[in-house]
């Protein structure tokens, strides 16, 4: 059995089944008993795993639903998803599921029709109903902050002139 790390503690790693640069464990998740795969981003460079990690992505919505977990443990990335059966790696799976951008163009233009947005919209503001009540909080605003600087100019000023000598 080999040891795992704090950030991995709810899978119990069995067996390395492939080390390609991503190291590939049969594994158990400790809470259900349910039969999973750990993959270790050990050796390799990080632009590879950054590449490989990215096209998770680009998966369809049924192979997605195979990640179960995913994080870095110990300054290395993981991922965890069910057995891929019929896959010998990580790669593989990959490469058999996505459609990964191939050219620096097409991953660039990827990076923004990411299928699963990465961050949320604000709802809209309502339309005011008048323009006057809209600006004037900026000029409200604006005229408190003169009137706070002028007040501060003159303690300044006090202080200043009427200091002992």
């Amino acid at each position: 059995m080999i040891e795992n790390s704090v950030a991995l503690d709810r899978f119990e790693l069995l067996e390395l089944r492939r080390d390609d640069g991503v190291q590939t464990f049969h594994a158990r998740e400790i809470s259900t008993a349910r039969p999973v795969q750990v993959h270790l981003f050990a050796n390799g460079s990080v632009q590879d795993h950054l590449a490989l990690l990215s096209r998770i992505d680009h998966l369809p919505d049924s192979e997605r639903r195979r990640v179960i977990d995913r994080g870095v443990s110990e300054g290395k990335p993981y991922l965890v998803t069910d057995r891929l059966a019929g896959f010998a790696s990580l790669r593989e799976w990959l490469d058999a599921n996505s459609a990964a951008p191939t050219s620096v163009d097409q991953q660039f233009y990827a990076l923004f029709d990411s299928p699963t947005p990465q961050f949320h919209l604000r709802p809209e503001r309502p339309e005011p109903d008048d323009d006057a009540h809209f600006t004037a909080k900026p000029l409200g605003a604006m005229a408190l902050g003169i009137a706070a600087a002028l007040v501060f100019l003159a303690v300044v000023i006090a202080l200043i002139a009427f200091r002992p000598r």
